[in-house]
């Protein structure tokens, strides 16, 4: 082995010059304060990324059960115009069955398959009810539209032996609790009416058996999640009528812990996080109270399928925060740039809703600005077509006197065309004009009795028609808010029709009727005419649309326009139902406040 030399390898090391000391010394605690400050920052950044995941989380979370306390919400909404319709539909039919039993006195004026007729005939037209039936006093089935074994003794159709006389007298419908159909074996809700006769004597009951497997039908079309429940509940009964998916255990089973049973008949809609003894399962549930019928409607949703997203949100979160604090120096830039982008979307959408109101206003304004332009155009097109046609219609008279014994028959004929077509265009031309009246007509509200016009418009119509028996009926007691002068020119347009399409019907009935209707007041006009088909209902209120012309009803298709006009600009809707050869029933509402009418032209105008 080489040695090393001595000097190298014995003697004492140098030691290190003062320079070199002083450097030593000064450099210690810089590397201490740097090392301290790099676990300082990153305590503090992970501290903010721990705090900003866990708000994100948060703010995420509330998100998700706002969201979905919104959708059950609007699909509750969407429930309850179903329901109110199908069960409407299916009592007035109920009604009309037991109108026809009450006027022919009692059962024992149909003859034998008569009133069974006349049950299918009415089922047919109602998909929502399994089958339609009518019973005797004793309880006894009397008839029903799908031909069902007579039962003996009388049951009630939920099992138990049915008294001869009912225990209770009632006038209305009736929603009973859910049975097994005899027919199919599925589960339906049975409504039933009491029918009396004109002396008040009980002559039975009518009903209808609404079917579970129709609504399922229905619900199964909506957009619903996987574990989304529908439920119909009876709230005097606090039971469940109607359950979407079904469950054998939960049908006619008592509802009596559900908060929508023990609330205030005021609140309407109701929101609900929690669970039940039924279903443990903790589920958002909106509920939403029916305005003339005991029922509630209600979407419920378990909280863990409402948070669904929001999970996966949250993992994605932790994971980044994770990668943050892995990845400090470049996650952290990563950081303020979503920070900054949050901030521009949350300044965007606060710029959004302050101007959002202020940039409606302004469409408002120009478009009425623009109505009011299509009106006196119109108008004075209107105006100034009547001196051509006052031209056209005296040369054509003077030709026709002066000039007829010159001409043949078809030049006869085509002048003869040319004089009524002149007149013709002259009535359309007075029905345009008065289309434009409406619109340009100042509202001036004040309370109407709605009634006392019916009855005028009415004697007017019997006075031009001294030939015709016609039975009317109105409503005591109907009055609103509203102008006068238009109101008039609704119901004449209304009644008139209803008299005109009656024409044929033996006897002609106009029924001219009532009732609240939310925070509005509804109206309607029903006759028993030829009536149309809801296919062309669209065409209904468009100026110079007529459905009938061909079947001889004369008519310039102006008068229903010029009722939807009247009703929109009350702040109302009008709406028609019909069916080729049973009538047709017309529909408006309008606001009970008359606030309600002023308030959006005030606002315009400020």
């Amino acid at each position: 082995m080489e040695r090393l030399p001595l000097s190298s390898s014995i003697l004492p090391a140098a030691k290190p010059s003062e320079s070199e000391a002083a450097h030593v010394t000064q450099t210690s605690p810089s590397l201490r304060r740097f090392r301290f400050a790099v676990w300082l920052a990153f305590a503090l950044l992970a501290s903010l990324i721990v705090g900003v995941a866990l708000s994100l989380i948060r703010f995420d979370r509330e998100q998700a059960l706002q969201r979905a306390e919104s959708e059950l919400l609007s699909l509750t909404r969407v429930l309850e115009e179903h329901v109110a319709r199908s069960f409407g539909e299916t009592e007035s039919v109920i009604s009309e069955i037991a109108g026809h039993v009450a006027q022919r006195g009692g059962l024992e004026a149909f003859g034998d398959r008569e009133l069974q007729a006349l049950l299918r005939q009415r089922a047919s037209s109602l998909p929502e009810a399994d089958y339609l039936f009518v019973e005797r006093e004793d309880g006894s089935l009397a008839a029903d539209s799908n031909n069902l074994p007579e039962t003996a003794p009388p049951t009630d159709r939920t099992g138990g032996h049915k008294p001869a006389m009912p225990q209770l007298l009632r006038d209305g419908v009736e929603i009973g609790s859910p049975t097994r159909s005899p027919a199919s074996g599925q589960w339906v809700t049975p409504l039933s009416r009491q029918i009396f006769d004109p002396s008040g004597k009980y002559l039975g009951t009518a009903g209808a058996a609404m079917s579970h497997r129709y609504f399922e039908g229905v619900y199964q079309e909506l957009d619903l999640a996987t574990r989304d429940t529908i439920l119909i509940l009876h709230a005097t009964r606090a039971i469940t009528l109607i359950r979407h998916p079904q469950a054998e255990g939960q049908i006619g089973s008592s509802v009596t812990d559900s908060p929508a049973i023990g609330a205030d008949l005021q609140q309407r809609s109701m929101i609900v996080t929690a669970s039940t003894v039924a279903d443990p399962v903790e589920r958002i549930t909106a509920y939403r109270r029916l305005a003339d019928r005991p029922l509630i409607v209600a979407t419920s949703r378990p909280v863990d399928s409402a948070l669904s997203d929001y999970y996966e949100h949250r993992d994605r979160i932790l994971a980044a925060a994770g990668v943050m604090l892995a990845l400090l120096g470049a996650l952290a830039v990563l950081l303020h740039r979503d920070t900054m982008r949050r901030d521009t979307e949350r300044a965007a959408l606060a710029e959004l809703n302050a101007t959002l109101e202020q940039r409606v206003l302004q469409r408002t304004e120009e478009l009425e600005h623009s109505n009011r332009e299509l009106l006196s155009f119109s108008y004075s097109v209107s105006h100034d077509l009547r001196a051509p046609l006052r031209a056209i219609n005296g040369f054509s008279h003077a030709l026709a006197e002066d000039y007829g014994d010159r001409l043949d028959e078809t030049g006869q004929s085509y002048l003869i065309r040319l004089r009524r077509a002149s007149l013709r265009m002259g009535e359309l031309i007075d029905e345009l004009q008065k289309l434009a009246s409406v619109s340009r007509h100042t509202l001036r509200i004040e309370h109407t009795d709605v009634s006392a016009i019916a009855h005028e418009i009415l004697d007017e119509l019997a006075a031009t028609s001294p030939g015709r028996v016609v039975q009317n009926h109105v409503e005591a007691d109907l009055s609103a808010d509203a102008d006068p002068v238009l109101i008039r020119n609704a119901l004449q347009n209304l009644l008139a029709n209803a008299w005109k399409f009656t024409r044929d019907s033996q006897p002609a009935l106009i029924h001219v009727g009532g009732r609240p209707h939310g925070d509005e007041k509804l109206f309607y006009v029903t006759d028993n005419g030829i009536g149309f088909d809801m296919a062309h209902a669209a065409k209904l209120f468009q100026p110079f649309q007529q459905l009938h012309r061909r079947d001889g009803f004369e008519g310039s298709g102006i008068g229903l326009a010029s009722v939807r006009r009247v009703i929109e600009r009350h702040g109302g809707t009008v709406w028609a139902e019909s069916s080729p050869g049973t009538g047709t029933t017309m529909f408006f509402t309008l606001p009970r406040s008359p606030a309600m009418v002023r308030r959006p032209r005030e606002k315009l105008n400020a």
